[in-house]
């Protein structure tokens, strides 16, 4: 996952859960602790420059519930290889007490530093909504060794069951899955060999977008409304870009304010079908008559009135003769 200068740029601003150093501490021994239960006892085999930078970790993740600091800065201050800290990092990945997530590159449109977000913190649930993280804090099984008498060597089968399974990889059908984790199964299947994994961020964002509109207008959008708007704004984008040239993080904000416009507008239409219906102006049209067939028209309208007025005095004439024959 990426995190753009943007977002990077809220988090350092956010606020700390840490207020005093008393707590500070307390948060400190709470991450460290976890740490010592994921290595065991191995952990106080470590060397001592090993474990001060540790240290120094969890002390850095106390505030906001992450660590942003590259793995080299780690190994200069306490005079130790670099790849000594990502090692440490990578078990506590595995073993889920940690998130790794990485800073878009300011440089090219590749991942930049990497960010550890600790999964024992209680920022933790904050970073989960924020970023989306398809993870879930602190349900790792732990596996309980149970004692039991052992067989004889010569019994000893070898089951197919403990055979590495990293052929299953090599495998056609496992390469043609269409589906990246966190997105909705038509979008997987529609855009997923355009946007390959970016696709995730570019579903985030649409979400990002849901959310805010959700929390200006206090209301509600059904899984279906999301969905649609999002296949809508990614098919835009997908449009956009085939002729024209954008980075990455350019693509995220433009499907962003897509997403954005969409469901503003879908939720200005929701209002007005709870409120009523507003019916359409009529259009009176007003257009200019020629000079010509408007003389037209007054010469006949004056031909009428005379025709008219002719009637009626042969009519009053005629009246006139009756009654005098009867008088």
């Amino acid at each position: 996952m990426l995190i753009f200068s943007d977002d990077f740029a809220r988090m350092q601003n956010y606020e700390s859960y840490t207020k005093t150093q008393n707590e500070q501490k307390q948060m400190k021994y709470k991450l460290l602790s976890m740490v010592e239960s994921v290595f065991g006892d191995s952990y106080a085999r470590l060397k001592p420059e090993t474990r001060n930078a540790i240290d120094m970790i969890c002390f850095l993740a106390t505030d906001k519930g992450f660590v942003y600091a590259k793995d080299t800065y780690f190994a200069e201050k306490h005079d130790i290889s670099a790849r000594t800290i990502r090692r440490v990092m990578k078990a506590l990945e595995e073993a889920g007490k940690i998130v790794k997530a990485h800073r878009s590159s300011s440089k090219h449109n590749g991942r930049g530093a990497a960010v550890y977000f600790f999964v024992n913190h209680p920022y933790f649930a904050h970073w989960t909504t924020y970023f989306g993280f398809d993870v879930q804090a602190d349900v790792q099984a732990e596996n309980v060794e149970i004692p039991c008498e052992s067989k004889d060597e010569e019994a000893k089968k070898v089951s197919t069951y403990s055979l590495p399974n990293n052929y299953i990889k090599d495998h056609f059908m496992y390469k043609t899955i269409p589906f990246i984790k966190g997105v909705p199964k038509l979008i997987n299947q529609t855009f997923k060999d355009m946007f390959k994994e970016s696709l995730r961020d570019l579903y985030l964002r649409v979400r990002m977008a849901s959310q805010k509109v959700c929390q200006s207008v206090s209301m509600t959008l059904s899984k279906k409304d999301i969905h649609s708007i999002a296949y809508e704004s990614i098919h835009v984008l997908f449009t956009y870009i085939k002729t024209r040239s954008m980075s990455f993080e350019e693509q995220c904000k433009l499907v962003y304010r897509i997403a954005l416009n969409k469901f503003n507008e879908l939720v200005q239409t929701a209002d007005k079908e709870e409120y009523g219906v507003v019916t359409p102006r009529k259009i009176v049209r007003k257009e200019m008559l020629p000079d010509w067939f408007q003389e037209q028209q007054e010469k006949v309208k004056e031909s009428t009135l005379s025709i008219n007025d002719e009637s009626q005095e042969d009519e009053m004439a005629r009246m006139k003769a009756i009654l005098a024959h009867y008088s």
